[in-house]
């Protein structure tokens, strides 16, 4: 078996056959009791559309193979590929969409690419509806310009960590160039003694507007770094930079992947991190608290 056939297999279905059955499934999220150690809540997700597993214990995932590595102890591929092999002879598990009739992501389609200060109607109009303050968008996003299958679009832009920028608008959300965390540090002159931990910069910028306004039910009154995920699939990344700071406040997403991270944070770090979720708890989120749009 190659690597490529490996990746074909289904993990929803390799991780039956090996006796691992959802807790729960949501659209294409299957969440699991980890099979990589003892759990009393589900922290371990397939995204059965893309065929990616990521567990918020460990703050890691991948493919099958990756998967492997970690339920037969080895890095050594090999080995992992005749484990894998063995158990398909078995039981065959059934392939997922071959390799090369993969969709390519539709970032890599985009031409003519143009960032450029925040100021178009449209995207300001779209940022009140959210009620975010228009001066503070301005401050931290910008707008970026493209070309696809031959007609113009733009968007928000936040940037990260890796010169990418996340990218959105009512209509799209994805990322041009590599995927990665973004942190805004307080001051140029070093780290704050406490870091806000935000999903997504939507959330991030709510919660900017939310200060502004006075909000002390929710946000905290000492001066902050902010780190933004971009996805709680760079858990891993986040976590790097996270161990600089003495208090962490996590105001993170009231569901289920959002509640793993936070939990995942706090097995990390402990005594060091505050829950704030509970601050918006009948909210799935800080923009949703922040137009009074309850769950």
């Amino acid at each position: 078996m190659t690597i490529a056939e490996a990746k074909q297999l289904r993990i929803v279905d390799y991780l039956a056959r090996l006796g691992h059955r959802p807790r729960s499934i949501k659209s294409d999220q299957y969440w699991y009791f980890s099979p990589l150690r003892d759990e009393r809540t589900p922290s371990f997700k397939v995204n059965d559309r893309l065929n990616e597993w990521y567990d918020f214990g460990a703050a890691t995932g991948g493919d099958l193979v990756e998967l492997g590595k970690h339920l037969y102890r080895t890095d050594d591929v090999s080995e992992v590929l005749a484990y894998i092999e063995r158990h398909e002879n078995v039981a065959p598990v059934p392939r997922v969409r071959m390799a090369d009739t993969t969709p390519r992501p539709v970032e890599c389609e985009m031409q003519d690419i143009r960032v450029v200060p925040l100021r178009h109607p449209a995207l300001l109009s779209y940022l009140r509806t959210r009620l975010i303050d228009e001066d503070i968008a301005r401050m931290f996003c910008r707008e970026v310009h493209y070309v696809l299958r031959k007609r113009h679009y733009f968007a928000l832009a936040f940037g990260n960590l890796s010169g990418g920028y996340e990218v959105r608008n009512p209509y799209y959300k994805g990322c041009i160039k590599e995927k990665d965390i973004s942190l805004v540090r307080h001051s140029r002159d070093g780290t704050q003694n406490r870091v806000c931990v935000f999903e997504g910069f939507m959330d991030f910028l709510s919660y900017l507007t939310l200060k502004q306004a006075g909000n002390d039910a929710v946000c905290v009154g000492a001066p902050c770094d902010y780190l933004v995920m971009n996805s709680v699939n760079n858990l891993k990344k986040a976590l790097v930079h996270l161990q600089e700071y003495p208090i962490i406040h996590c105001y993170l997403d009231n569901d289920l992947a959002g509640r793993k991270t936070a939990e995942t944070i706090a097995g990390m770090y402990d005594e060091f991190v505050c829950n704030e979720a509970h601050r918006y708890s009948e909210y799935k989120d800080l923009n949703d608290y922040l137009r009074g749009k309850r769950l």
